[in-house]
């Protein structure tokens, strides 16, 4: 079954989210896609994937990156992917899945702007719209573990959950998202 199901909300609804950049003199636009409808895309997060993460997606590290995207490519269940998109240009990328530090689920992972499209508010809309899609899943509440990020989901009223340790041994914190007490 696709997210196009009625009379739920669709995915053509949640992927009219959209941030507009006019800056330049024509208005461009990004919008929220599913990977699995964008797999086109792939290639490029894989290299960004391995780069921005190299312990854990690199040569010698454990992961593998265009395995970890592939199996996002889901239209009605988590492991599910969104990417980001200008005309067809990809700017970043999110899932909903279950996050290995943590093992809780859902959890944001996966979470990466292009380092040319950062600062741009991608990153917002990204998390933004797995919300969405995580209560349009059904679920009640959404976890994501940080090392850098508690700035921005505190004031996206995101509340601390907990402590987290990566793969690096590095502590981060744990958020949760309540998905029946907001609305995105």
């Amino acid at each position: 079954m696709q997210l196009n199901a009625a009379p739920r909300r669709t995915a053509a609804n949640w992927l009219s989210l959209t941030r507009i950049d006019q800056s330049s003199h024509w208005t461009l636009m990004t919008h929220i896609a599913l990977l699995a409808d964008n797999t086109q895309v792939i290639p490029t997060l894989t290299d960004w994937f391995r780069a921005e993460w190299r312990p854990y997606y690199g040569v010698d590290g454990p992961g593998d990156a265009c395995f970890d995207l592939e199996s996002r490519c889901n239209h009605d269940k988590i492991p599910i992917g969104l990417v980001a998109m200008r005309e067809q240009e990809v700017q970043g990328t999110v899932a909903l899945g279950l996050d290995e530090a943590t093992s809780l689920a859902p959890s944001v992972i996966g979470l990466l702007v292009g380092s040319k499209h950062r600062r741009q508010g991608i990153g917002t809309l990204l998390i933004e719209s797995a919300q969405d899609l995580a209560k349009q899943l059904g679920f009640d509440r959404m976890f994501l573990s940080t090392m850098v990020l508690d700035e921005l989901l505190i004031r996206l009223g995101w509340q601390t959950y907990g402590e987290a340790r990566f793969l690096t041994e590095d502590v981060g914190s744990i958020y949760v998202y309540d998905l029946t007490r907001h609305h995105s």
